[in-house]
């Protein structure tokens, strides 16, 4: 271990500190995909097909 330079070992903690923040990316742009669709099909199930959802509406 003694033979690893200094900047070696930057480089490799780099790296990692650079793959944590890829997957932190990847996870938050996948929830907000999923909480969109999910708003989405929550809005088509409430219209049922409509423009407009009907709850709401006074007459």
């Amino acid at each position: 271990m003694e033979n690893l330079s200094t900047n070696f070992l930057q480089q490799v903690c780099n790296l990692l500190d650079d793959a944590r923040k890829n997957v932190k990316i990847a996870v938050n742009l996948s929830m907000v995909y999923t909480y969109y669709n999910i708003g989405r099909m929550i809005t088509e199930e409430e219209q049922k097909g409509n423009d407009r959802a009907d709850y709401g509406n006074m007459y």
